[in-house]
C-alpha cells in the first residue's frame, strides 16, 4: 500500500493546530500499527511536536485534530471531554431508511480489545442521533452525531437497529459490489469482481467548536475516493 503524503491530508493549519483528513486503512497511532506507517508517524515526520488529540478507527476516514504544543493539546482534550466539540459522521448502510434526528440510546460495553457489544446491565451510557442525509433505493447515507464517546459507538448502534455499516464485517456488514445495483453488470472473463467498498463505510465529516475561544469554527472533510465513487454509482443506478 502506498501511503499518502501528509501534506495532501491537511485541511487547516495555523501556529497551534494541524487538522487532517485521515484516509481509510491507516491506523491513527503507533501502538496498533502494522509496520511503521501510522498517522502518528506521518505527522511526526511533518512536525516533530505534533500530537493527535483523538483517534479514528483504521477503517474510518475524515477529520482528525493534531496539536503543535502541549497547551493546545490540553485545550482540545478538555473540549472533547466537556463535549464542546460537535462531531458529525456519515455512514452508508443498506436499506431505505427515513430518520430525522432519531436517538439510539443503548449502553455499550467493550468486549476484548477490538469489539464492543450492547449490554444493558454492564454497559456504559451511549447516545447517537441519526438522520437520513441522502436516500437511495436500496441504501441510505446516514448522518450520525455521537453525543458520547464509546468504543465503536456508531458502528455498534447502527448494527443494533439492524443497519450495520456497509463493509463492516465485524458487526455484520457486507461489502458493496457494483453488480448489486447495475443491471447486466459483467466482469471480464476469468476476472472476479472486486467490491466498491470493503471496509466499514464511516467518515468523520465535520467538527464544530470554538476556535479561538468565542469564535465559531467548523471544518469539513471531503469523502475518500472509495466512498465518493460508491455514492456516484448509487446516484446513477440506485435512485
Amino acid at each position: 500500500m502506498k501511503f499518502p503524503d501528509i501534506k495532501d491530508m491537511i485541511l487547516f493549519e495555523d501556529e497551534r493546530l494541524i487538522i487532517l483528513n485521515k484516509p481509510p486503512n491507516i491506523v491513527s497511532d503507533q501502538e496498533n500499527a502494522e509496520g511503521k506507517h501510522s498517522l502518528k508517524d506521518l505527522l511526526h515526520r511533518y512536525n516533530e511536536n505534533g500530537m493527535l488529540c483523538h483517534r479514528l478507527d483504521k477503517d474510518t476516514s475524515g477529520v482528525i485534530i493534531a496539536a503543535k504544543d502541549a497547551e493546545t493539546y490540553r485545550m482540545i482534550s478538555i473540549k472533547f471531554e466537556k463535549r464542546e466539540i460537535a462531531k458529525e459522521y456519515h455512514a452508508l448502510v443498506r436499506g431505505a431508511h427515513s430518520w430525522n434526528e432519531n436517538p439510539i440510546e443503548l449502553p455499550i460495553r467493550k468486549q476484548g480489545s477490538a469489539r464492543a457489544v450492547i449490554d444493558k446491565t454492564e454497559g456504559k451510557k451511549a447516545l447517537t442521533i441519526v438522520s437520513t442525509f441522502e436516500s437511495f433505493k436500496d441504501f441510505t447515507l446516514v448522518s450520525a452525531n455521537p453525543l458520547t464517546g464509546r468504543f465503536h459507538q456508531i458502528r455498534v448502534h447502527l448494527a443494533s437497529v439492524g443497519c450495520p455499516l456497509v463493509g463492516d464485517a465485524l458487526y455484520g456488514g457486507k461489502p458493496f459490489f457494483l453488480s448489486e445495483i447495475k443491471r447486466k453488470f459483467r466482469t471480464s472473463k476469468n476476472t472476479e469482481e472486486l467490491p466498491m467498498l470493503d471496509r466499514a463505510a464511516l467518515h468523520a465529516r465535520k467538527l464544530k467548536f470554538e476556535y479561538p475561544e468565542g469564535t465559531p469554527f467548523e471544518i469539513e472533510a471531503p469523502y475518500p475516493k472509495d466512498l465518493e465513487v460508491s455514492l456516484k454509482m448509487l446516484r446513477k443506478f440506485n435512485t
